[in-house]
């Protein structure tokens, strides 16, 4: 009794600390640990607007909190999800005239550039820019030890296959999982496959997915430092970035058949505070935050200048192109919405995770349960606060 009383202590004060928000107020919706909070703090010194960060750990919550009628001045989603909210009018054109620090005609990345004209291109082409400003962008790829791994091996997805030879961590993520499954059975794309290609991807993973193999989320960033516990791990460029740093032992690489490349972007909800919003976001892509959020989160920065400093001699990602310099090749693609595809894609992937026993043996203790009452509190509040190093 002791116990659940505490608990709703706890939770009430969860409550009030929730509460406790006066003056002029930018509420930032982001993923966790996504930006560089001396950034943030300066910004509140310099302007006296508070920023109310508010953490998500996937585009999908993103997406049913902004529909749901909760009120945000800044979000910061992936490509696909931001489409969606364009296609819906959940969100609002940006008016590029009141960014001061960055012109999207000249002071782009090349490679960031390169992803967004492909996206926009052909007849179902989508103008990212119209909608958003981009913050980072990455890809997917094989972070391994280059002191297991033989060379002779990287030859693409198929690694993954490789347990009885390497210890091998999938990303719990349906997109990813089956984006690199697509890729390696050669279907003809992500956003579209047939059903054919479908289901030679699902039974690719299913095969892929032995007793021996490890699926994990972001244990990745203990399991990686030296010594690695696995092999070879499914991750994000930026994460990579971090984990490399890290470990020297550690490379990473993306397979020939292509990978997902994503853009992370700035968007304005309708109802939003335009004045905060326009004013943080100006605030974080001068030369200066730009260059510090990039160097604290480890993700490629939109700012051509910056992105060139930090490859240069002696930048911070000079020993780290294979994973910073992200450039969209001829095997690329970027995720569109596709509703359907996406539930189906969500679907199969618990079910062959449930038929390889992957969620077995997962009780609830009573430490479990305190954190499931705390959270939900805290999204009905609509003020999740994250530890979630990130990413999807």
């Amino acid at each position: 009794m002791k116990k659940i009383l505490g608990l709703f202590v706890l939770v009430l004060s969860v409550i009030a600390l929730v509460g406790c928000e006066s003056g002029p107020t930018l509420r930032l919706y982001n993923w966790g640990e996504y930006i560089d909070d001396e950034l943030v703090y300066e910004f509140e010194e310099e302007t006296s607007i508070k920023v109310k960060q508010i953490a998500f750990d996937s585009n999908e919550v993103a997406i049913t909190q902004i529909k749901s009628g909760n009120q945000y001045d800044l979000v910061i989603p992936s490509d696909y999800a931001i489409e969606q909210l364009a296609v819906e009018e959940l969100i609002v054109p940006i008016d590029w005239s009141k960014i001061t620090v960055l012109d999207p005609e000249t002071d782009l990345a090349d490679g960031l550039s390169t992803i967004l004209n492909t996206l926009a291109s052909g007849d179902d082409g989508f103008d990212l820019l119209e909608y958003a400003i981009p913050y980072f962008w990455g890809n997917v790829g094989l972070l391994y030890d280059t002191t297991t791994v033989d060379e002779n091996d990287l030859t693409g997805w198929d690694l993954l296959t490789m347990t009885d030879t390497y210890d091998i961590a999938f990303y719990n993520s349906s997109r990813d999982s089956f984006m690199l499954a697509l890729k390696q059975t050669g279907a003809s794309s992500i956003n579209h496959p047939t059903t054919a290609e479908f289901d030679a991807a699902e039974s690719w993973l299913s095969d892929a997915l032995t007793s021996e193999t490890f699926v994990i989320t972001d244990e990745i960033f203990d399991a990686m430092l030296d010594p690695a516990r696995y092999d070879v791990a499914v991750s994000y460029s930026g994460d990579a970035n971090y984990l490399m740093m890290e470990n020297e032992n550690l490379d990473f690489f993306v397979p020939e058949q292509g990978t997902n490349i994503w853009v992370d972007a700035f968007v304005t909800p309708v109802g939003a505070n335009m004045e905060y919003a326009y004013e943080f976001m100006n605030f974080m892509l001068t030369y200066d935050a730009a260059s510090r959020n990039t160097d604290w989160v480890g993700y490629s920065t939109p700012r051509k200048d910056v992105f060139e400093d930090m490859l240069a001699t002696d930048g911070t990602y000079e020993d780290y192109a294979s994973s910073y310099d992200v450039r969209i090749n001829a095997n690329d693609e970027v995720y569109r919405y596709n509703e359907d595809l996406k539930l189906e894609m969500d679907t199969t992937w618990q079910e062959i995770l449930a038929n390889k026993g992957f969620d077995e043996g997962e009780g609830l203790g009573v430490g479990a349960i305190s954190a499931i009452i705390i959270i939900g509190v805290l999204v009905v509040s609509t003020t999740i606060v994250s530890i979630i190093k990130k990413r999807r």
